[in-house]
This record gives structure tokens, C-alpha cells and sequence, in this order.
């Protein structure tokens, strides 16, 4: 029998090879079926399960929106009884939305809706100081709640500033200086929280607001609105921070707007910030508290 070349060699070792192959195949064919069928299962029930957040996200953005508009309207609305339907609906959906979503981003915001919603109810009853005080408890108790369950200092920072708004409600309702403190405590926590941004600056014109009638404030609030106009103004911004700033608007990629557009929108917010921190310090310097006798 003459002797096989190695490419008749490698031929044979080749065709033993695929007969292994598929005898293999033909022995676990079931199995391997069965592996391609729970692969695709799981590709589709990923993609169903994006498609099913995606669905969750905007329908939680739909009704946040929704209380939103229901607040707005309350606040607008000067008819005492529709006004009451309006709160009471925008607090019950506020409620229910920040239960459904719990521990979701959207489901922290519909938390803070939930005490904007019965800290302006508050505001509305003014006039009658015992369901005022009650829905300013609700109030409280809703911002303490959502600072607790706030995922970012910049949540936090939002809790705060709102919780130093009721304590500075508090204040003028009741004369009671206890909440004073309370307020600063709030406002500060702020301002630390979020140092150079809306937040500090929010916060620290309301403690500027605060302390225009109250007795030796006055050096404090011209030096927070002083520094208001110095980090706020858009002309005195170095370069790195204008960059930086346009950086942000570029991530942000807001549909419909360009990038000079929402660095413009930026710059205007920082402008606002110190022309009313301008008017306060014009206003407050012109302004004497009553001292006691």
C-alpha cells in the first residue's frame, strides 16, 4: 500500500475532526437547541425590560407634569373652593406618584412636589392660622422626607433651602425666634451643600430677606449679598468657569436649544441672581431696623 502524502494526512485528520464535531452535535443537539432558545429569551426580555422602564420613566415624568400643572393652576386659581379642590388633588397625586416611584429619581422629585404642594397651600390660608400651621407641619415633615431619601448633595441642598423656607414661614406666623435658627441652620446646610450654584444663591438671598428686619443682621446680609453679586455676575466669572459652564450646557443636550443658547439661559440665571442681590443691598442700606426700647 504506497505510503499517504501530508496533505492526504491532514485531510483525513481533518475529516475525523468534523466527524467528531458532528457526532457530538448529533448527541447534544437538545441541549444546545434549548442554550440558543434561553440566549435569545434573555436578549429579548432585556430589550422588553428597557422598553418597559423606558414606558415607566415617561409615564412618571407624564404625571409629575401633571401635578406640577395641577399646583401652577391652584396658585392661580382666586376661587376659594376651587382653589381648596385643586390643592387637595395636587397633594393626593403628589403623594401617590412619590410611593409608586419610590427610590427612583422621579419618584424624589414628586416627593419635593408633595411638600411645595402643602407649603403653598399654606400660603392660601393665611388667613386661617390653624389649618396654615397644619399644612406648614405637612410641609415640613414632606421636605424632611425627601432630604432623608435625597441621593445627591445637590437633592439635598433643594430639601434644604425648602425646609429653611417653612421655618422662615414659621417665623413670621408666629414671632416665635426659635425658628430663626432653624432657618439659618437650613439655609447654611444649603449653601454648603451646593457651594457656587442657584441653590447657594437662593439660599443665601433668603437669608439676606430674613435678616433685613431683624436687630444687628444687617452687616451679615450686606455681606451675603455682596458675595451674591461677586460669584453670580456673569462678567465676573474667570475663564475656566465660563468653560466649565459651557461644558455643563453642552451635556446637557436639551432638545431644541443650542449650546450658546442654554450657556446664555446659564448666564442670565447668574445675572438675575446678582441684579436682585444688587436691588436687596440698595434697598437694605438704605434701611434702618427698629431697635427695641
Amino acid at each position: 500500500m504506497p505510503g499517504m502524502s501530508k496533505q492526504e494526512l491532514k485531510h483525513d485528520e481533518l475529516s475525523d475532526l468534523f466527524d467528531r464535531i458532528g457526532l457530538w452535535y448529533h448527541r447534544n443537539a437538545k441541549w444546545i437547541q434549548y442554550l440558543v432558545i434561553a440566549v435569545v429569551l434573555a436578549f429579548l426580555g432585556f430589550r422588553l425590560y428597557d422598553r418597559y422602564l423606558e414606558t415607566e420613566r415617561a409615564k412618571a415624568t407624564a404625571e409629575i407634569g401633571k401635578v406640577a400643572d395641577t399646583l401652577q393652576s391652584a396658585l392661580r386659581e382666586t376661587d376659594e373652593a376651587k382653589r381648596k379642590v385643586l390643592f387637595a388633588t395636587a397633594i393626593a397625586d403628589a403623594e401617590r406618584v412619590a410611593k409608586e416611584y419610590s427610590g427612583q429619581y422621579l419618584g424624589r422629585q414628586a416627593q419635593l412636589l408633595l411638600g411645595n404642594a402643602h407649603y403653598y397651600y399654606a400660603l392660601a390660608l393665611a388667613n386661617q392660622k390653624s389649618e396654615a400651621s397644619e399644612e406648614r407641619k405637612k410641609a415640613r415633615e414632606a421636605y424632611e422626607r425627601y432630604i432623608s431619601i435625597a441621593k445627591t448633595n445637590e437633592e439635598r441642598a433643594a430639601g434644604k433651602l425648602a425646609l429653611g423656607n417653612v421655618f422662615e414661614n414659621e417665623l413670621f406666623a408666629t414671632q416665635d425666634m426659635n425658628y430663626l435658627k432653624q432657618a439659618e441652620d437650613a439655609y447654611r446646610d444649603a449653601i454648603r451643600l451646593a457651594p457656587n450654584t442657584f441653590l447657594a444663591a437662593e439660599a443665601k438671598l433668603a437669608l439676606a430677606r430674613m435678616y433685613q428686619p431683624v436687630t444687628g443682621k444687617k452687616d451679615e446680609a450686606e455681606r451675603l449679598l455682596s458675595e451674591i453679586q461677586k460669584e453670580r455676575a456673569p462678567a465676573s466669572q474667570s475663564s475656566e468657569k465660563n468653560a466649565a459652564t459651557k461644558e455643563a450646557a453642552k451635556e446637557t443636550g436639551r432638545k431644541g436649544l443650542s449650546q450658546e443658547k442654554i450657556h446664555e439661559l446659564r448666564e442670565f440665571s447668574g445675572l438675575s441672581y446678582a441684579k436682585e442681590a444688587e436691588r436687596l443691598l440698595t434697598a437694605l442700606q438704605g434701611f434702618e431696623p427698629e431697635k427695641k426700647q
